[in-house]
């Protein structure tokens, strides 16, 4: 029998009107009940999928997904090493509002993966009844134990997706996640027509499996990780016409921690004011180790530096290429968290880790 773990971390899937009448997701024990509760889903098996069984995990703590900070993203990858072994795939239920950071920084957190790991959730809770939260539960489950896809992904309204590729497009509608730079790793329809081509590669050997150490120094990695959070901030800057540089001095200068990195959300291909005292502001960052990314604010397309005079390219900024914002802050984060040096974080940004980017001109 597949077998599929199933760690539930709060978000829109699992709220409960409170005495307000205001959503707020409810613990672990309560929401797995009301999970075997629903049709098809009874004593933690798939029903019409005699041969998958799920078992459930949560957070001591469970969370809107606004209130997620990079300790989170940590503590979730070190979940689902701690179960690695003893599972076919993996499901991470989680808030829709930074959904799209966390798959991220999974990607990142958990390279090499041999087993999905995908994350899932809903616009409208499991406990109302015009929802989207079962089939999009049901739909993640399935994909999590009959597909051997050895990424993070997110599951939404019948679209795998890459993970470090997703964004929310939509606040509202049940289609409230895209991937608008590339393709869907698989549709669920009346049959999954899964797009293999587009797959990561599957490592020469199960990275949990091959080296009996390895699990371990993954779970030491991610403990060095979380206490350097504690040392540096990445923060994140959308320009405008007519910003100011007093803006950006005031997002770099005198912060506690530091920001040790900074993404800019510029116009079209990469492109900013050219006040030099804005465009010194972001040079002398540079200079003081503070790796910028130069990301756009359009959903689709690729950020170029060099194709206008006025690419950010010339102040040291990192051109993002396709990544998505979200994924270009989950990789500082983890690339910094590290321990790397700004040139060797710069280097990495530019490069292909997991997925996350596929154009690489200039």
């Amino acid at each position: 029998m597949a077998k599929v773990y199933v760690l539930y971390t709060g978000g829109t899937i699992g709220c409960e009107p409170d005495s307000q009448g205001a959503l707020a997701p409810i613990p672990g024990p309560a929401f797995e009940r009301l999970v075997l509760s629903m049709p098809g889903l009874s004593d933690h098996r798939v029903a019409d999928h005699p041969g998958l069984g799920w078992t459930m995990g949560w957070l001591d703590r469970t969370l809107d997904s606004a209130a997620m900070t990079p300790a989170d993203w940590l503590l979730i990858a070190q979940r689902v090493l701690d179960v690695y072994d003893d599972y076919d795939g993996f499901v991470v239920l989680h808030g829709t509002d930074t959904m799209a950071y966390t798959a991220s920084a999974l990607s990142f957190l958990l390279p090499g993966l041999s087993k999905p790991v995908i994350l899932g959730g809903s616009q409208v809770p499991l406990s109302f009844t015009l929802s989207d939260a079962l089939p999009n539960l049901v739909g993640a489950l399935v994909l999590a134990g009959t597909l051997d896809v050895p990424e993070v992904c997110v599951y939404f309204d019948t679209l795998l997706l890459r993970g470090n590729r997703a964004r929310k497009v939509d606040a509202n509608r049940f289609a409230g996640f895209g991937s608008p730079n590339f393709p869907p790793l698989a549709t669920v329809g009346s049959v999954v027509a899964a797009n293999r081509a587009l797959w990561l590669p599957m490592p020469d050997e199960d990275f949990s499996l091959a080296v009996p150490a390895n699990l371990a120094a993954r779970r030491r990695a991610l403990s060095t990780k979380t206490a350097a959070l504690a040392d540096f901030s990445v923060a994140m800057l959308w320009l405008h016409p007519g910003i100011r540089t007093s803006t950006v001095k005031a997002v770099l200068a005198g912060t506690t921690p530091p920001v040790k990195g900074l993404v800019l959300l510029a116009f079209g291909e990469g492109n900013g004011p050219t006040d030099p005292e804005f465009l010194a502001a972001l040079s002398g960052a540079d200079r003081k180790g503070v790796i910028v990314m130069d990301n756009t604010q359009a959903q689709g397309g690729s950020v170029l530096p060099g194709a206008y005079a006025t690419g950010l390219g010339a102040v040291g900024a990192v051109g993002a290429h396709d990544m998505t914002p979200e994924a270009s802050f989950a990789k500082l984060v983890c690339l910094i968290a590290s321990g790397l040096g700004p040139d060797a974080v710069k280097a990495l940004m530019a490069e292909a880790l997991a997925g996350e980017l596929t154009v690489v001109g200039a």
